[in-house]
This record gives structure tokens, sequence and C-alpha cells, in this order.
């Protein structure tokens, strides 16, 4: 699997690449952002267009890393080893809490969803150019996504997958939107309006890593997506991610540039931690729109933090029962407290430690690297960038469905270009 293109980042407007990555991969690109409704039940379990693939890509992905080995192309970043473990560590809760066939049906499908993304985007992933092609096929499927959220404003319904419901027979229950000042909160084809405002965030920063009109597409229809979504976190996101890029190109060539944009936020948190009476609730009140929907997210960490303070190493399992004993509803708007829940403390620090490894290995070797092309170099920052806003994102929002996969796949890329950095650099891995 090779690819005879070459970017050149002067003549790339002329010369666009042809997608060099497999088929496999931009068919995970394009169905991961299939609304949900377009799935069906084989007996009583519902599968996606998305989960479906994923179990037929799940053996060829064990080929493909044999294959890689056997031929001394396989080189070892952290995320390859983290990534199983806390996949497995999915199971381990759920199992003493619920028992083994629940476990295997609920733990089941987020492992699949955690796990595949990444393997196959890391492991069909293995030329120079292929990175840069499939993130310009992920941009323009996001964009397409954002434009369609118009759709559902001038309908003041989710057009879009009410449509795909009535042609699958799949019933996902009432529709009902809501209204934040004159605007619709659109969903376009994902399940929430703030996963698509996450998605189209995401899609705005990788606008950055192309060039010519697909750059100008993907970021003007991402745009649309993220203000149709009306999502403060999102939003936020955004903004702090654009200023990050607008740091960094204003810096760049000073030496150690990043040591104030790392300890300066870390000041200002330890601070607020000591010396403000409610440190979680003064940052949610200004990552959030609305005053009440901060004040929700306290309770819910207030008193299913501490019911998982009661059981930290397993959590508290699957069943909704806490909703009950806290008098709230049973959703959770957290990544990291609902992993805590199902998984236990260790099952959520497993996967902050993987989207950690993911950015800091070995970005010094691609930034030193004569080989890499300017967009390879941007495309792993900008990738680095992304996730560590998941990570803040993932303290007012749980993610489920399409953006759940889309990280996943976004940290595969990311780490096929650290892999890459590293055999070209003529080492194993990196640990700077």
């Amino acid at each position: 699997m090779t690819t005879n293109v070459q970017f050149d980042e002067e003549t790339f407007e002329e010369d666009a690449p042809s997608i060099g990555a497999p088929l496999i991969l931009a068919l995970i690109a394009v169905t991961m952002f299939l609304p949900e409704e377009a799935s069906f039940y084989f007996g009583d379990r519902r599968m996606t267009v998305t989960r479906i693939l994923f179990l037929l890509v799940a053996p060829l992905t064990l080929f493909r890393f044999a294959q890689l080995k056997a031929d001394g192309r396989y080189f070892f970043v952290w995320p390859d080893l983290l990534v199983p473990i806390a996949s497995l560590w999915m199971f381990a809760g759920p199992i003493v809490n619920d028992g083994l066939e629940r476990a295997l049906v609920a733990s089941g499908s987020a492992a699949l969803e955690f796990c595949i993304p990444y393997m196959a985007a890391r492991l069909y992933l293995s030329e120079r150019g292929e990175a840069i092609a499939l993130t310009r096929v992920l941009c323009m499927v996001i964009a397409m996504v954002g434009l369609l959220a118009i759709a559902d404003e001038v309908s003041r319904r989710f057009l879009l997958r009410e449509v795909v419901g009535v042609l699958t027979g799949y019933d996902t229950g009432p529709r009902e939107g809501e209204m934040r000042g004159f605007l619709f909160r659109a969903t376009s084809t994902l399940e929430h309006p703030i996963l698509m405002g996450t998605a189209c965030s995401f899609g705005m920063l990788l606008a950055s890593t192309l060039r010519g009109w697909s750059r100008s597409l993907t970021f003007g229809g991402a745009a649309v997506g993220l203000v149709l979504s009306v999502s403060s976190a999102p939003t936020g996101a955004t903004v702090l991610g654009f200023g990050v890029l607008a740091y960094e190109r204003i810096t760049r060539g000073l030496a150690f540039r990043w040591i104030p944009l790392w300890f300066g936020p870390l000041f200002f948190v330890s601070a607020v931690f000591i010396f403000h009476p409610s440190p979680l609730g003064f940052f949610l009140r200004y990552l959030t729109f609305d005053p009440s929907t901060a004040w929700y997210r306290v309770l819910q960490w207030d008193c299913a933090g501490d019911l998982v303070m009661q059981s930290p190493i397993l959590g508290i399992g699957l069943s909704d029962e806490w909703a009950s004993v806290c008098g709230l509803a049973k959703t959770i708007d957290s990544v990291w407290l609902r992993l805590a829940m199902t998984s236990g403390i260790p099952g959520s620090a497993l996967v902050l430690l993987t989207f950690v490894s993911a950015c800091f290995l070995p970005a010094a070797a691609m930034e030193e690297n004569a080989d890499s092309t300017e967009q390879e170099r941007r495309l792993g920052f900008v990738l680095s960038l992304i996730i560590v806003l998941a990570v803040l994102i993932g303290f007012t929002v749980f993610y489920w469905g399409t953006v759940y996969i889309l990280i996943m796949f976004l940290m595969g890329i990311k780490a096929h270009l650290n892999a890459l950095a590293a055999s070209r650099d003529g080492t194993e891995f990196d640990e700077e």
C-alpha cells in the first residue's frame, strides 16, 4: 500500500493529491456520520452501519499488524498499547457490577468503537501523504454535515434524521428540538447538537491544514454547523483552538514559547481550586451559555462523584439506579465522570492517558525531520490540539456515537504521523 503522490506546499492547489489511503478508511470516514436512524436490528440487537463495518475490519487489523511487524515497518507508539488496555478495562467494572451478558453487549459496543477506528487509521496508513489525503476526505464530510444542518434550522425539526428513520423503519422516539434565542439547535446527521458542534469545531481546525478550495469549503461548512448547534463548549473550544494556532504562528522561532502557554493556564486553574469555594462550578459557569446547565452539571459531579468514590476501582456499573438516588435525569454530561461511573477511576484515567500519549509522542522528531512535509507537520500539531480540546470539552460533554468514533479515528491518524516520524528519525519511539 503505497502512494506516488508528492505533496508540495507551493503547488498543492494545482495538483491536489489522490486518495492514497485504503478504501476502508474512506468508508469509515463517511459511515461514521450516518445518522443513528440508519441502523438495523439483528435479532434484538441494533447495529449501525459503522459497527457492522468495524466487526468486518477487526480481524483485518490483526492481519495488518502482523504484516507490518513481519516486514519491519511497524514502529511502536504508546497509544498502540494503551488503547487495547483501556478497551479491556471497559469490561471489568460492568462484568462485576452487572454480569457478563450485559457487560458483553454494552461494553462490547463501547470497546469496539473505541479500539477499531484507532487501529484502522493507525495501521492502514503507512506512507507519506496518506494522512493528508484521508484528512481531506474527512473534512469534506464534516463540511457537508455542517451545511445539511441548514435543513434542520429551516424546518425547525430534526428533518434529516426523521427522513432516514422513515426509510429504515427505525424509530428513536420523540424528537423534541430546543430553541436558544432565535436559533433552533440543529443536529444534522449527528445524535445531539453538542456533538454536531464538537465535530464541526474539529472540522474548522482541520481546515487550517488544507489548501485551496477544500480549505474554504471545510471552514465554511463546519462554521455553519457550529453556529447552528448553538453549543457553548464546542464554540469555546473553537475560539481557544484558533487562539493557540495564532499564538503558534506569532511566536514561531522563539525559544521556550510553549512554557507560558502551558504554565499560565495551569497556574490559573490551581489558583481557582485553591481559593474559590466551588472551583468546578466556577469553570462550568463560564463554559456554558445557560447558567442552569452549569448548575445541573455541578449536581451531577457532586452526587455521582460521591457514588464513584464509594467504589473507585470498578465504578458503579451500567445501572441507572444512581439517577433515582441523586434525583437527576439518566444522563451524565461529562465523558470523564461517566467513564469513572462505568469503569472506575482507572478506566477514566486510562482513556485520559491514551489521549495524552497521542499528543506527546514523538512531536520533536516530526518537527526536526526534513522528510516530513509542512502539511504533515501542521496536521500533527493540529491533531494534538484537537485531542487536548477533546479532553477539555469532555468535562462538560459526554461523547458517544459519531464524535466518539471521530476522536479515536483522529487519534489513529496522529499516532500514524508519530510512528512515521519515529521511523524516519531512525528510532523506535521518542518520549519527548
